[in-house]
């Protein structure tokens, strides 16, 4: 094992080792090479350049490791970083990684920043995690300087790594851009509620103008030619130029953006968790989503009850897009008929009292009519109860 007295400053190590943009983004991945190569995202679908790729993170990954030294460290020593942005983790994942560790061993060093007495993690939290599963006590690690790049540019840099290799979930991507526009622009951090709905306006205007076709274009496109087709497509405020900007910056469609991802910051609390701790994709979220009350015609309490049992049987027998999909329809047709059937008893009580003639029962008994008197009050009584319920829901 080699051991270096200096660790490597960032800034040295994201100098210049690729020469494409691609390879730019990619240049500070270390996590996961023995895995999750296979799966980076890159624009070429070319098997060449898929390779070449590969052998240039390869390549700075070796880097890396001669110019600052492999060194072994506690892995209770060693902290997440509270700011990075990838948080779903869930234990199906962490047990494989766990299985790989065990039988493969460590195939590349996680990278953490030396605090006072500690290490923050910056790359590496997935084997951190899997770590005591497979009985390790320490994890082989490089150091960086913390100095080297500031917060901002940390969480940008990490955001990116996440996205080249596919393991950023749509909640995490979500947040991420929201926390990324915060640290890049301060003045949003308190208006970051209102990132999406801006971004939302931005993108329906595009659309009108006919500008939002060039988005699949202008994503790819270097950052000047970005900025200056930012400056002529007809944004209302500099506001919105700043979130396209980010978007964009990260090759990301911002119709995509606006329609898939955002819209997962809104989702309830317990699909959140659901993703957290099971990784559920986003399309089946969205899709267990409109068991809302809503469109169940329930209260929220009832309407959780139901979303949760069928989230529990999508995840439990591992349900398909469109398996989860006709369990949704199936659910909502349910408790739609249960609602006609009640709609139509209260009709057909309408209608009874309405077809009562009162003048007929003018011959009636007075024992009789205060029978029914008492009869219809209790009803009535029934029914503002039943409202009372309805208010308070």
């Amino acid at each position: 094992m080699v051991v270096s007295k200096k660790p490597v400053e960032m800034e040295k190590l994201f100098a210049n080792t690729g020469q494409s943009r691609q390879i730019f983004q990619l240049q500070d991945r270390v996590e996961e090479l023995e895995a999750e190569i296979a799966q980076l995202r890159a624009t070429a679908t070319n098997a060449e350049v898929r390779a070449k790729l590969e052998r240039q993170i390869e390549e700075l990954t070796a880097k890396l490791a001669e110019r600052g030294g492999v060194h072994e460290i506690e892995i209770e020593s060693i902290r997440p970083d509270p700011a990075q942005p990838r948080t779903v983790f869930p234990q199906w994942l962490v047990q494989s990684r766990a299985k790989s560790l065990r039988e493969e061993g460590q195939q590349s060093p996680i990278i953490v920043i030396p605090q006072e007495g500690w290490y923050k993690l910056f790359d590496g939290e997935l084997r951190w995690r899997a770590a005591p599963l497979a009985e390790k006590r320490t994890l082989q690690a490089v150091y960086l300087l913390k100095s080297g790049l500031s917060a901002t540019e940390i969480f940008d840099r990490q955001l990116t790594t996440s996205l080249q290799s596919q393991s950023l979930h749509g909640l995490d991507l979500a947040n991420g851009l929201i926390g990324l526009l915060a640290y890049k622009y301060p003045e949003m951090e308190e208006r970051k509620d209102e990132i999406p709905s801006i971004l939302n306006a931005a993108v329906q205007r595009l659309k009108r103008s006919g500008k939002v076709q060039d988005f699949e274009e202008i994503r790819v496109a270097d950052a000047e030619t970005q900025q200056k087709w930012l400056e002529i497509a007809g944004l209302s405020s500099e506001l919105e130029q700043k979130i396209l900007a980010v978007i964009l910056g990260k090759q990301l469609n911002p119709s995509s953006v606006n329609t898939n991802i955002f819209p997962l910051l809104k989702l309830p609390a317990d699909l959140k968790q659901a993703i957290q701790a099971e990784g559920l994709e986003s399309s089946k979220v969205k899709e267990l989503s409109k068991l809302s009350a809503a469109r169940l015609n329930t209260d929220e309490d009832t309407a959780l009850v139901i979303r949760t049992q069928a989230t529990q049987e999508a995840i439990g027998d591992k349900l398909s897009l469109e398996q989860i999909r006709s369990l949704v329809q199936k659910t909502l047709k349910q408790y739609s008929q249960n609602e006609s059937h009640s709609d139509r008893q209260v009709d057909r009580a309408i209608k009874q009292y309405q077809k009562l003639q009162v003048k007929q029962l003018k011959d009636s008994p007075r024992s009789s009519l205060e029978e029914l008197r008492q009869v219809m009050r209790q009803k009535l009584q029934e029914i503002e109860t039943l409202l009372e319920k309805a208010d308070r829901a």
